[in-house]
């Protein structure tokens, strides 16, 4: 029967397991419930569920559909805690590809990387093949550029590489740039792989037949239900393997190829199929596939724990053991695998704790703490923190040791892509710049309400309800008349703004620590410049809705003054007025008013003395003179909506912060600007990206008021 997975079923132990073929999320429903696979829907559902720190992922792939490896690639690169893939076993074809998402790379001992160019389907005449094959080599040159950014190596390396079909063991991987370490212990001497013998591509070769004969073959009798593959041509199920199919002399409308990995040579399966298959097709079949079953559900645990490799799992199946015998042939593997005197991993979190002490304590140095892990390192600066890293035996030149240190991994071991320099100078930027953006206050609060969050940067709509919800009489048969929500939608987007910082080999030597104050109070100034002019310029320009297209202060909002007049008691009155006879959204009644009382007055800086005047409690002469707002109106100033910023020097306005105008939203996770590292592992320099992720809007006309002024 096919199976219905989620992302669930990709996480042991708090791992991710991507084991089997790369099936494209629209091949999923074909897959049986024996079939080991991993789609791109997946691994979105898994990342979810593992939240936003470092991730493990453990990878044994054959490869599969290259474009849903890219997706997968994408989505882990894009992980914001970083990858450590591993790979137990082998990752080929688009699997190779996944495996260039890991902040770090790790190889175990007796596992191999296969890259290769990407192969497809073709159908069609001479011109469609050729469009193909320009396809085809545009393809293998993006993903060389991914392998190419990932190794240090030249596009062209890899390029020749990949038309070679070149296998990597760990110690090759590690030495051309596809990996970074070995996990565990590897052999004392690793022999060559030749590509003709390795048993690794023999067994990514059987495997690719397998899964190809089991997609391709015709449905089984007994599985009437499940519908027939449509050919790969028409957009149906493609297999893991692309072989030109026969010419056919009628002339056929031409189709985009279907792009797949990988383009190794058809092989049969090592087995042949038994007698008597052939005589009872599908009671034989459902008993092979339970075999199989059985055998991978008994192995699954052992695999994930690494005692066991798929390679030992698939040989066994191949074998044609029983299921019931399998067991003891698994225990005799593991045994064979494992030495004499070899004990579990020693895997002590003491180690990882005392570096994590040791960067929080660097960290507090350089940002003034002289208490906690901090003290150790109190009077810090620039150039200490280089030679600190650069460890022990760093000799007499400083010049170098700093260099040295700057691209040291000793404590953090470039789990997050950075040397430990870049992890704690960026560290420290980002936490000076949250301190210097929480002490700028943001004035344009005075015209906005609780912030949105954005999922991401497409429109976010803020939608205001309403309605006729006046109660009305009951009929005589005691049937209530019922009430009519009305609702419109304002959208706002957000948007990424930031700079460039970098931090010089220079300004280390010269032990610039200014740089901690002076860069990230300057960015967190910029931030909130970029906010005041985003939010107030909607005000001073008079922005329009998008439910009505009409502008926020306009007549037929009833929120803009008919005469232009100064701040007076009578003018205030006025608008006072106007405010208090706002109806509710998409009302009938006219009795359903809002009640809207304004609280705050803005104006201009011209306008600040009459402002503060006229809100100066004072004794009145007579009771005509009597200015009954001054104790409910709060004065605020505001330089951007004068005439120095292109508005004016004598409009002012009344707000309701009960029903504020504008709307403001920040990426979901970015409340605040950001320092990240892009260039870590530079001797020269830490490049950082400092970033800040926001959006305003007009949303709501009803509890402000504005009069131009006289």
């Amino acid at each position: 029967m096919m199976t219905m997975r989620t992302g669930s079923d990709l996480i042991f132990n708090g791992e991710l397991i991507l084991s089997g073929n790369v099936v494209d999320d629209s091949h999923v429903g074909w897959m049986w419930e024996e079939d080991v696979f991993f789609a791109p829907s997946l691994v979105r559902q898994a990342l979810a569920q593992m939240g936003e720190g470092l991730v493990t992922v453990r990878i044994n792939s054959v490869g599969g559909h290259v474009n849903a490896g890219e997706q997968i690639r994408a989505m882990l690169a894009a992980h914001p805690g970083g990858c450590r893939i591993i790979v137990e076993g082998l990752a080929a074809s688009a699997a190779s590809l996944i495996l260039m998402a890991g902040s770090e790379r790790v190889m175990s001992a007796g596992s191999h990387i296969m890259i290769h160019d990407p192969s497809g389907v073709i159908w069609g005449n001479e011109d469609d093949a050729r469009r193909a094959a320009d396809q085809l080599a545009l393809i293998a040159n993006t993903y060389a550029a991914v392998y190419a950014s990932a190794s240090g190596k030249t596009p062209d390396e890899v390029r020749r590489l990949m038309k070679a079909e070149t296998w990597f063991g760990p110690e090759a991987a590690i030495a051309e740039g596809f990996a970074d370490t070995i996990d565990g212990t590897p052999p004392a001497t690793a022999a060559p792989v030749p590509t003709e013998l390795s048993g690794a591509r023999q067994h990514y070769m059987a495997g690719c037949a397998r899964l190809r004969e089991r997609l391709a073959a015709p449905t089984p009798p007994a599985r009437a239900t499940r519908p027939a593959p449509l050919p790969a041509a028409a957009g149906g199920h493609p297999s893991m393997e692309s072989t030109m199919p026969p010419i056919d002399p009628t002339p056929t409308a031409a189709t985009t190829p279907v792009i797949e990995t990988p383009a190794t040579p058809v092989v049969p399966a090592p087995n042949p199929a038994p007698a008597q298959m052939q005589a009872a097709p599908a009671d034989v079949l459902a008993q092979e596939r339970a075999r199989n079953r059985a055998i991978r559900e008994m192995a699954a645990p052992f695999i994930t724990s690494g005692r066991l490799m798929q390679a030992d799992v698939d040989a066994l199946i191949d074998s044609g053991v029983a299921a019931t015998d399998a067991g003891t042939r698994l225990m005799a593997t593991m045994a064979a695998h494992e030495g004499v005197s070899r004990t579990a991993p020693a895997r002590s979190s003491m180690q990882r704790d005392e570096g994590e002490t040791r960067v929080n304590g660097m960290i507090g140095a350089l940002m003034g703490e002289t208490e906690g892990p901090a003290s150790q390192f109190r009077g810090m600066r620039l150039r200490h923190l280089a030679m600190e890293l650069a460890g022990p035996g760093r000799g007499f030149n400083d010049t170098d040791a700093i260099r040295r240190g700057m691209r040291a991994t000793t404590m953090m071991g470039g789990a997050y892509g950075v040397s430990d320099f870049a992890h704690i100078t960026t560290e420290v930027m980002n936490r000076t710049l949250q301190q210097a953006y929480q002490r700028r206050a943001a004035t344009w609060t005075l015209v906005t309400g609780a912030p949105l969050t954005a999922t991401d940067f497409r429109e976010l709509h803020s939608v205001r309800f309403g309605g006729d919800f006046s109660l009305k009489p009951v009929l005589e048969n005691g049937e209530y008349q019922s009430a009519v929500l009305a609702d419109e939608a304002e959208g706002l987007k957000v948007e990424r703004r930031g700079r460039t910082i970098k931090l010089t080999f220079e300004a280390v030597v010269n032990d610039d620590m200014g740089a901690f104050q002076r860069i990230p109070t300057e960015f967190a100034m910029a931030a909130r410049t970029m906010e005041n002019s985003m939010v107030w310029s909607l005000i001073r320009t008079n922005a329009a809705l998008k439910s009505d297209g009409k502008a926020l202060f306009h007549v037929d909002h009833g929120n803009l003054a008919g005469t232009s007049a100064a701040i007076t008691a009578a003018a205030v009155a006025s608008a006072r007025k106007a405010m208090w006879e706002q109806r509710a959204f998409g009302t009938a009644d006219k009795d359903d008013f809002l009640q809207m009382e304004p609280d705050r007055l803005i104006v201009p800086p011209a306008l600040e003395l009459v402002a503060l005047q006229f809100a100066t409690l004072t004794t009145p002469a007579t009771d005509g003179t009597t200015n009954p707002f001054k104790a409910s109106l709060t004065p605020a100033v505001v330089p951007n909506l004068g005439a120095a910023a292109g508005g004016s020097d004598t409009a002012w306005y009344l707000i309701s912060s009960d029903l504020p105008p504008i709307a403001h939203a920040y990426l979901e996770g970015y409340s605040a600007p950001t320092v990240q590292t892009i260039e870590g592992m530079n001797p020269d320099a830490v490049v950082m990206n400092a970033r800040h992720i926001f959006g305003a809007a007009v949303v709501e006309h009803r509890g402000s008021f504005k009069n131009a002024g006289a």
